[in-house]
């Protein structure tokens, strides 16, 4: 595939406006196996970043640039932006479209797999800790991402990710609710949660089947709760839920390959209730059990 459109030789060739007019004039198609389905509508766009209120010099690091619904958007604004993309056809598109559309503006374009990157080798314009993650993120890859963006969490001021809406709808969830399950657990043992926008079908090419939601998330200064490791809690959390309909003694019997009598006496040391099942437990609940069980799981 050619590079992205270049400027035209005079006015019988219009420039392309917009995401989609640049990626018809580059003849560029999304790609099904990486979940490609790129935003196309500005006000949407323009709405997402309105609500980051993203303060003047911050570095903006963003994964899956794409065609540059939000990159663009963010240099008008006249933030460096660290866009991160593995399809060198929308690499040359963003580069040629981000000299047409924010000439002068302060773009570092790198070619890769977020997966593979440390984000010490990222930018390194803007103040230490001035720096936050965003991305439209692929939905066969959103657990991947997320569980970077948690290892390398402590980078970044905050990170915003636009999801399909049940996996941000687990994200936020609560105890008690159908949603609630161990990535919720994951998500609130590391961050502060924050719903944004909703975004419809219709603002994507092509148009997918489920909506979209932003969601931001914040690092806490420390965990909620006392455990001895945060990989022991999500031990703990995991085996929980693998038979989330069970009261807790079973499912955590089976899934850590304990005697049950030994997670009974756990659950009594905890104080956590024996009757109770994986999706009625919050955290001080999971970290008690955690913390019961410790020299068992060694």
């Amino acid at each position: 595939m050619s590079g992205g459109p270049a400027r035209p030789a005079g006015e019988a060739q219009p420039l392309p406006r917009g995401t989609r007019a640049w990626l018809r004039a580059a003849g560029i198609r999304p790609r099904r196996a990486w979940g490609q389905n790129f935003l196309v509508n500005a006000r949407v766009a323009e709405r997402i970043i309105d609500g980051w209120e993203i303060a003047p010099g911050t570095e903006v690091v963003e994964i899956g640039a794409g065609a540059g619904s939000l990159t663009l958007p963010l240099l008008a604004r006249g933030l460096p932006v660290v866009a991160v993309e593995r399809d060198p056809a929308l690499c040359d598109l963003l580069r040629a479209r981000a000299t047409v559309e924010c000439p002068g503006a302060t773009l570092e374009l790198r070619e890769a797999d977020i997966l593979a990157l440390d984000p010490a080798s990222l930018g390194g314009g803007a103040a230490r800790g001035a720096r936050v993650l965003v991305g439209n993120l692929p939905y066969a890859l959103t657990t991947a991402i997320l569980l970077w963006a948690g290892r390398h969490r402590e980078a970044f001021l905050w990170s915003a990710f636009m999801v399909q809406r049940e996996y941000g709808e687990r994200l936020l969830a609560e105890p008690g609710g159908a949603a609630y399950g161990s990535l919720s657990v994951w998500a609130r043992i590391r961050y502060a949660l924050n719903r944004e926008i909703l975004v419809r079908p219709a603002s994507f090419w092509p148009i997918p089947k489920v909506d979209s939601l932003v969601v931001r998330l914040t690092p806490l200064p420390a965990p909620p709760v006392e455990v001895p490791t945060l990989e022991l809690l999500e031990r703990v959390v995991r085996a929980a839920f693998s038979e989330r309909r069970k009261m807790l003694a079973q499912p955590l019997a089976r899934a850590l390959s304990l005697p049950r009598e030994r997670v009974e006496r756990a659950l009594r040391i905890s104080g956590v209730d024996p009757r109770k099942r994986a999706e009625a437990c919050g955290l001080e609940d999971f970290a008690a059990l955690t913390r019961a069980l410790a020299d068992d799981l060694g």
